[in-house]
């Protein structure tokens, strides 16, 4: 949500479902639009670390 709230735009998208889950599964997004720019290092640093792919590694609810 904080990806969306940021840029207006999901962290994941692709015309094709298939192409859509593949991405989710490896984690293969971008922070590419010119928002980010304007975003401080501390929240780029927490959005990747909630994108993690391994569920291990991500940031609970208590560590955010």
């Amino acid at each position: 949500m904080l990806y969306i709230l940021l840029t207006g735009e999901p962290p994941f998208y692709d015309e094709d479902n298939f192409e859509l889950f593949e991405k989710i599964k490896t984690g293969n997004y971008t922070m590419n639009q010119p928002v980010w720019k304007e975003v401080s290092p501390e929240v780029i640093d927490l959005i990747k670390k909630l994108l993690l792919v391994e569920p291990s590694k991500r940031l609970t609810a208590s560590q955010i």
